[in-house]
């Protein structure tokens, strides 16, 4: 859908979240939230021990256990989820049964519904679809991301196609609720971010097929952190759904038309998040915190939802799922709308002491990559990101006017940056000039860097340098972020010398040893051995 242009956190934008894309990403925004208010973070691997009694999975690769330290306690997280909610909980949001019999029990809406087993015949299960009256929904007790759902099943021929695609042990039949689907996310009573999910789609522009613009809209989703690893795939529900509708992929949609894909709206199987967190009805949210407080253990966590408008408020909405691990991806970066920061909810939860005093919260971030190497390699099985002592930053961007994008040069500012010590990065610019991003907890050094950068060796030639206030975040450490192409020539250079040099001075060393061993050398040694004396004596 064409979305006006969407508001992102700015201290979580897409270049502070770049080593964190995919599954890590939950796991790292709430643990940088964390660490930015002075707790010590750990990264775990998942033979640590305090997480053998913890609920989790898909761990092998590091990067979504952790734990978050202040001077009174310390919390164990995986991914979103941390240890306030109990195993039970996370059982329970995982058994799609259980979780009903809960919140009906508890007076929240959920879908009419029964769980088949694998001895059920295939009569009973259409003869219960039946009574509760189609369309249905057919869907396995266990799992999330929509794997295995079959929706909108609008007759017994389209059920019996189902039960050939879904195994009968464990599954679900459900009544279809008509409506549109929402994720809300519940901390402590309230709901803290809110989106609408609307199935995949594209919208026809009169000249490009559907499958074209299936490509052109995986492109754009490539610059969202989220939805860079939620691409729209053309697998063989798409192509029977676009069928189903009188297109086919090769079709070229009217200008203006939108096609929808499929029928589930999830995120994972492309699509699109729209922040709806201040346009949903206060009775809407209330239902999502009930349903979160009809689960024992259960603080904080995802509730998908469908709103049936023709409804009243009070009794529009139903609850489909409850996720105690949720992702919170879609929230942070929608397609239109707010960003809801769901990182500080989730720490404030946890350490409420940290709550509200944006001003002490330092502007720095962790490079990922960086911080979980130890945990790749296998040298550790655990490693720690101290805080940074002091909150307050000075940071300032110098551009560098002059000879100056030479390797040796970029390497000896890393060096003196790293020293200081400063924080930051060097960028290379089109025009030939550089950018030098320093920050640090004093002032006068970050000043100061000025006279380094003036410091001209033979390959450079500084003729202007030109200071800024840079109010972005600024990773730490010291990264060159020059062209790839331009390093390599400049190292190939470098290396070319080196090997002249080590030619020249090969060849010097023969003629040297040749010139020992000649004639005159030798007739020369007594004239030779006279002199030195005569030196020593002097």
């Amino acid at each position: 859908m064409n979305f006006e242009q969407p508001v992102w956190l700015p201290h979580l934008n897409g270049t502070i979240v770049s080593e964190a894309l995919g599954h890590e990403l939950c796991a790292y925004v709430v643990a940088l939230e964390g660490w930015r208010r002075g707790l010590t973070l750990n990264w775990y691997t998942k033979d640590a021990e305090t997480f053998q009694k913890m609920e989790t999975w898909h761990v092998d690769a590091p990067g979504k256990l952790f734990s978050l330290t202040s001077k009174e306690k310390t919390h164990y997280f995986f991914r979103t989820r941390g240890d306030k909610v109990s195993n039970e909980a996370v059982r329970i949001g995982a058994d799609k049964e259980k979780t009903k019999k809960l919140l009906a029990e508890a007076g929240v809406s959920v879908p009419d519904g029964s769980r088949f087993s694998d001895d059920a015949r295939d009569e009973e299960v259409i003869d219960y679809a039946s009574a509760i009256g189609f369309p249905v929904v057919l869907k396995p007790t266990e799992g999330s991301f929509g794997k295995g759902v079959i929706t909108n099943i609008q007759n017994k021929k389209e059920l019996r196609k189902a039960l050939k695609k879904v195994p009968h042990s464990n599954v679900l039949v459900e009544r279809f609720i008509s409506g549109e689907e929402y994720r809300l996310y519940v901390v402590g009573q309230k709901v803290v971010g809110a989106i609408h999910r609307i199935p995949a789609n594209v919208a026809g522009d009169g000249q490009t097929s559907i499958e074209a613009l299936i490509d052109r809209k995986n492109k754009q989703r490539q610059y969202n952190p989220r939805l860079i690893s939620c691409p729209i795939q053309m697998d063989d529900e798409v192509i029977d759904f676009v069928h189903a509708k009188g297109y086919k992929l090769e079709s070229i949609p009217k200008e203006g038309d939108r096609i929808f894909l499929r029928e589930k709206s999830n995120i994972s199987l492309g699509g699109d998040p729209v922040d709806v967190t201040d346009d949903l009805h206060p009775a809407v949210k209330q239902t999502a915190v009930h349903a979160v407080d009809a689960v024992p253990g259960l603080y904080h966590g995802g509730v998908d939802l469908i709103i049936d408008k023709n409804k009243p408020p009070e009794h529009a909405a139903t609850i489909i799922e409850l996720n105690p691990t949720a992702q919170i991806g879609s929230l942070l970066y929608p397609l239109k709308g707010h960003a809801r920061d769901i990182p500080a909810a989730i720490i404030d939860e946890y350490f409420p002491e940290t709550k509200g005093n944006e001003k002490e919260k330092t502007s720095f971030y962790f490079g990922f990559d960086r911080v979980l190497e130890p945990l790749k390699n296998k040298s550790s099985t655990r490693t720690t990101v101290f805080p940074v002592q002091s909150r307050n930053v000075y940071a300032k961007k110098y551009t560098v006017s002059g000879q100056v994008q030479g390797v040796h040069y970029h390497r000896e500012l890393r060096e003196q940056a790293l020293a200081a010590p400063l924080h930051g990065f060097i960028n290379n610019l089109d025009n030939g000039n550089i950018e030098v991003v320093v920050a640090g907890t004093s002032q006068d050094l970050v000043d100061t860097f000025k006279e380094t950068l003036l410091r001209a060796t033979d390959d450079v030639q500084v003729t202007d340098v030109c200071a800024e206030n840079w109010v972005h975040p600024v990773k730490i450490g010291f990264d060159i972020q020059a062209d790839p192409n331009k390093i390599t020539d400049e190292i190939s250079k470098i290396e070319q010398e080196k090997a002249v040099m080590k030619k020249e001075k090969e060849k010097a060393e023969r003629k040297y040893l040749q010139y020992q061993q000649s004639r005159s050398w030798k007739l020369t040694l007594p004239l030779r051995k006279a002199l030195n004396y005569m030196k020593r004596q002097s």
